[in-house]
């Protein structure tokens, strides 16, 4: 079944990344243009807006109201190479919105779901790197027991890489159904939370190389942003938020040595209204900060 896409915490975006509303934007995760459209249409005529995402299926499926406004532009690309396609010092404001997008999830054919058997890839860009099924059959049982306790903060994380380890000797892990079977056998079902929940999570976020991309636009957006210009980050789980907060508070840098000031307090939560409305807003967290010198 497909589920439209609704984009998290709009208002909350609106209110506190917009510092000025004649300004240059860039929205680094695209996804389904929930949060672009809204910022173009809050935009004054001579403000602009650049939409930027890894995925190139997301280009086909542009709003046609978008691709008609001449303030915006799409480029397909990851936002670790932002200042490749960006001017330093040009920008107002920059949205980071990390995760996976509905969209991404119904697609059964991207793997990145536990919910519909499909192959398993999980590449945000189908046409770079390895799959999930190329990792998870020629990582050691080490580096996948790593990746599934640090990325996944999986318990089970040793259980889940020795069954995987001796399943794929006999016949190789090629689908999702797979995976989730493995997965099952290890952790029954309690609660509302899929056990495979975790383990997924874990698995796309080292294929994907989501904690390098994120310190990567995280160095960028200090030499890409104008001093009084603002970085909004959603995030929805404590390992990228905890990547955030530190970055933010001037921790485990490289070179940037940029100081920024918390907007609207230290971190964003969404409304009650929006969590009846939009489950998957529930674990949402907003982080915006100005950049002051």
């Amino acid at each position: 079944m497909n589920k439209t896409h609704e984009a998290v915490m709009v208002k909350e975006v609106l209110t506190y990344l917009l510092g000025d509303k004649s300004g240059k934007y860039v929205d680094c995760t695209f996804g389904a243009g929930g949060h672009s459209a809204l910022l173009l249409e809050s935009l004054q005529n001579d403000g602009s807006l650049v939409g930027l995402d890894k995925d190139p299926e997301v280009k086909q499926r542009i709003p046609r109201l978008l691709q008609d406004d001449k303030r915006f532009s799409f480029i397909n690309d990851s936002f670790s190479n932002l200042p490749n396609h960006i001017e330093e010092g040009s920008l107002d404001g920059i949205l980071i919105d990390l995760g996976i997008s509905s969209t991404q999830l119904d697609e059964a054919g991207r793997g990145f779901s536990f919910q519909d058997s499909g192959p398993l890839d999980m590449r945000m860009n189908q046409e770079e790197g390895l799959s999930a099924e190329q990792w998870i059959n020629s990582a050691t049982q080490k580096e996948i027991e790593t990746v599934l306790w640090k990325l996944g903060e999986e318990r089970a994380s040793r259980k889940i890489a020795k069954i995987i380890c001796d399943k794929r000797i006999k016949r190789p892990i090629e689908s999702t159904q797979d995976l989730v079977d493995i997965i099952l056998s290890c952790l029954p079902r309690r609660g509302k939370k899929h056990p495979a929940t975790n383990v997924f999570r874990a698995i796309r976020m080292q294929v994907n190389h989501e904690l390098e991309e994120l310190y990567s636009v995280l160095e960028s957006a200090g030499f890409l942003l104008k001093t009084g210009g603002r970085i909004a980050v959603i995030s929805f789980h404590s390992i990228e938020d905890r990547v955030v907060k530190r970055f933010l508070q001037g921790k485990d840098r490289i070179s940037s040595t940029v100081s920024y000031s918390a907007i609207g307090g230290k971190h964003i939560k969404p409304s009650r209204e929006e969590i009846r409305t939009n489950p998957r807003s529930r674990s949402a967290i907003l982080r915006v900060a100005e950049k002051a010198a």
